[in-house]
């Protein structure tokens, strides 16, 4: 499933985690509020994502708001459960569970070029949640959880997953962040020159 995302801002949401399920534990940063409050956040944020809003059977409508805010909360949980190594609580596997097979849909049969294919559905045309779902549990299975990160800086709660080579990124975003950090450190050694 091809849903890695770039990393960036866009619409000024973050999208900096560097896949779908954690950009959407990051869509309530502390510091700029929720961006899925409102079911008009919900749908600016699936278009930022790439996703359809209107597909599967929930699309945006307000009554979905409790089960993306309910499906938030548990990927933020599991993101602690993972980073840590400890046991993830039923309750939030099960959401998640809930989620994958809603949103699991056959194989499709098709007639292309003379030829029978089977069909996959792309994570786009599944209901949003269970995209997000199906992300999680891919990056759960599939990659290196030691390299789930928090920002390290102390006024930011983004998390994200390091991609650098080396492992060492520290950053949700070198020219938010990290930009920040350099800025306070080259001020502070300024003025400590200056006091000497």
């Amino acid at each position: 499933m091809a849903t890695t995302q770039d990393s960036d801002f866009r619409d000024g949401m973050p999208f900096l985690g560097s896949r779908l399920w954690i950009d959407f534990a990051n869509s309530a940063p502390v510091a700029l509020g929720d961006f899925l409050a409102t079911p008009e956040g919900w749908a600016k944020w699936l278009a930022a994502a790439g996703l359809k809003a209107g597909a599967g059977r929930k699309g945006v409508a307000a009554a979905n708001l409790a089960d993306v805010h309910a499906l938030r909360a548990a990927l933020q949980r599991l993101f602690d459960a993972l980073q840590t190594g400890s046991r993830p609580a039923a309750s939030d596997l099960d959401l998640v569970n809930r989620y994958l097979v809603a949103g699991a849909a056959p194989p499709q049969l098709s007639w292309r070029d003379g030829k029978l294919l089977v069909e996959q559905q792309e994570a786009g045309d599944m209901d949003p949640l269970a995209a997000i779902a199906a992300d999680f549990a891919d990056f759960a299975t599939l990659y290196e959880t030691a390299r789930l990160r928090h920002c390290a800086n102390p006024e930011c709660s983004l998390i994200f997953y390091d991609t650098a080579r080396n492992g060492t990124r520290r950053w949700c975003s070198m020219s938010a962040c990290g930009n920040r950090h350099k800025v306070r450190s080259h001020r502070m050694r300024a003025a400590k020159l200056e006091c000497s």
